[in-house]
């Protein structure tokens, strides 16, 4: 009686006599039934099957998870080509750039050979479908990675979740540099961010000029119009995103004027440009309701009496901004007994107890360095100056992560750069189009520089360092996990983000996490789409970068998608959504957890 293979990628059937000599052969292992294996193996007789196969030749179905099992959707392209493409991209850098990189980072010859080939691994893990490795650095960090690993249904990386493979493989790309002895603090991907500021300071220049006129206090309308004009500028920003681009450059306009001189890239003549390609436009609900709860809050703060100026708590002092006292964070701080001598801090309530924020914040959970963390910085020193809120608090990578997010050495970068900024050009003024008032000459030159930049990026470094803007990294932004189990994996973090009057998404990732990485209907509404998750009103601004999306007009995306059936997958067009609904902020039974969070920057 013959035994029948059930491996997708085996096109055989073979005897008992044969079974098991054949899989020693080829070394196949009972936890490597997905993964890719010679189609031919010599040493018959073999009988052809039909085989059961992990992969179909169609997109992803409605309300499934992405993932890299359906042929036809963005995961599958993803996870066969962009990925792999990254990770050559980086071994060839490595190669051409090894002297550099041991210079800069102290390292040997030995630690670019040893994390070439750990990346030469990965990759080839990847593309033929493998099941995931444990990682071996022992870090708390790396011990929960190792607990969901073990722990997910699916251990393959195009049979798991999309996000859940995606994340993976940045996360082993940074254990192969904390093995290398000389490469702790090496970054992959710095060189390209770095690059793509310079390619960018031209736009930067423009919105910086632009921005000047709008710090000062204003009347009311044009705050809103100005808040809602700076928010579609964060978005088109979202357009530079260099892990779709696989590590090239992308700018936000090349194209040449007919004079061939390239013309002065204008972000706000984009936003005017691109107003078809706004797909859902929530920025005037976003600017009333950010306003109006920051007044909420303001008054609420200034009714409570309990929060202090200094406080007895480390976790407290770091939610809010203020100096912590040399004691231990406690499960609940008790208040100050009478009699307490001069100078000692009073102290507070755990942030675990406190059912008012400590001060009025907006979040801004980030994505890309560069130009789009520049119009992020534009957004809140308006917010700041406007005073709408009094700090914003940045939610950063702690490690390099999908080729351009931000880091806090990249936060650090971009303020500093901006500050040392040194850009001139003129261009001749464009005629207007016939029939539009005034003359239709061009009179003149369009000078643009960088003055203004470095006065914001001096400012900036003063902002961070009376601690308006705060940068935070916790390890969950870097988890594999979609943000309706945020509040399972990371109370505290949660509740964290309970404290800010609004919370701003940026970019794919986070889109695709606030959506559970779940193909829903394009149509359903953006808060039944999260699935529960509201800590806080929420803000997505996303252009469209995998084929996920939801909130769209009744008949948007069979019209889209009869245009171009890959229109969800080029950054071309955009989202502006928001979720009103919030969970009350109560105090918690748990006690809050020691220490901080805020990154060196």
């Amino acid at each position: 009686m013959s035994t029948t293979s059930t491996r997708p990628d085996s096109q055989s059937q073979h005897s008992s006599v044969h079974s098991e000599t054949v899989r020693s052969a080829v070394n196949i292992s009972d936890d490597e039934e997905y993964s890719t294996k010679p189609e031919f193996i010599y040493g018959g007789p073999f009988i052809k099957v039909e085989k059961p196969c992990p992969f179909l030749n169609t997109a992803t179905p409605m309300n499934v998870q992405l993932q890299g099992t359906f042929k036809k959707s963005f995961a599958y392209y993803s996870l066969k080509e962009r990925l792999p493409i990254i990770l050559t991209k980086v071994i060839d850098y490595l190669s051409r750039e090894g002297s550099k990189i041991k210079s800069a980072n102290s390292a040997s010859d030995e630690d670019i050979r040893g994390y070439i080939q750990y990346i030469t691994k990965l990759k080839n893990d990847l593309v033929t479908n493998k099941k995931y490795d444990l990682l071996t650095v022992d870090t708390p960090e790396a011990r929960k990675w190792n607990e969901w690993i073990s722990n997910t249904e699916n251990q393959y990386y195009f049979t798991n979740i999309w996000v859940f493979s995606e994340c993976y493989v940045y996360r082993r790309l940074r254990e192969g540099c904390e093995l290398s002895k000389g490469l702790q603090n090496f970054d992959p991907f710095d060189e390209q961010k770095e690059q793509s500021f310079v390619n960018s300071l031209e736009p930067m220049c423009v919105v910086a000029d632009k921005l000047m006129t709008m710090l000062p206090p204003s009347d009311k309308d044009k705050r809103k119009a100005d808040f809602m004009t700076l928010l579609k500028i964060c978005l088109w920003a979202n357009k530079c995103d260099l892990s779709l681009s696989l590590g090239e450059q992308v700018t936000l306009n090349s194209a040449d004027g007919s004079s061939g001189v390239k013309k002065i890239i204008d972000p706000f003549q984009i936003v005017n440009d691109l107003k078809d390609k706004l797909l859902v436009d929530d920025t005037a609900k976003i600017s009333d309701l950010v306003v109006t709860k920051a007044e909420a809050v303001a008054r609420a703060i200034e009714g409570n009496t309990n929060l202090k100026t200094k406080c007895s708590c480390n976790r407290l002092a770091t939610l809010a901004g203020l100096p912590p006292c040399k004691q231990e964070c406690c499960e609940e701080a008790k208040p100050s007994e009478e009699g307490a001598t001069e100078g000692e801090a009073q102290q507070v309530p755990c942030p675990g107890k406190l059912t008012v924020p400590p001060t009025v914040m907006f979040d801004v959970v980030c994505d890309n360095a560069g130009y789009e963390l520049f119009a992020d910085l534009c957004l809140a020193h308006f917010l700041v100056s406007q005073n709408i809120v009094k700090k914003v608090r940045f939610h950063v990578k702690r490690i390099p992560w999908f080729v351009s997010d931000v880091t806090p050495r990249d936060f650090k970068y971009v303020i500093r750069s901006c500050a040392q900024a040194s850009y001139s050009r003129e261009v001749p003024m464009e005629s207007k189009p016939e029939g539009e008032a005034e003359a239709a000459e061009p009179e003149g030159l369009r000078s643009v520089n960088s003055n203004n930049l470095a006065n914001l990026g001096g400012i900036w470094r003063k902002l961070v360092d009376d601690g308006t803007f705060v940068v935070m990294c916790d390890d969950f932004w870097t988890s594999p996990h979609v943000y309706k189990d945020m509040k399972q994996h990371d109370p505290d973090l949660y509740r964290k983000l309970q404290f800010a009057v609004a919370v701003m998404f940026k970019g794919d990732l986070n889109y695709r996490k606030l959506l559970g990485e779940r193909n829903c209907n394009p149509t359903l509404g953006f808060e039944a789409a999260l699935q529960g998750f509201t800590p806080a009103p929420l803000i997505a601004l996303r252009t469209v970068k995998a084929d996920l999306v939801c909130g769209l007009p009744k008949g948007k995306w069979e019209q889209l998608n009869g245009i171009d059936d890959k229109w969800m997958e080029k950054g071309d067009y955009g989202v502006i959504q928001l979720c009103a609904k919030t969970e009350a902020l109560r105090a918690s039974e748990r006690p809050c957890a020691p220490g901080g969070e805020v990154g060196d920057v």
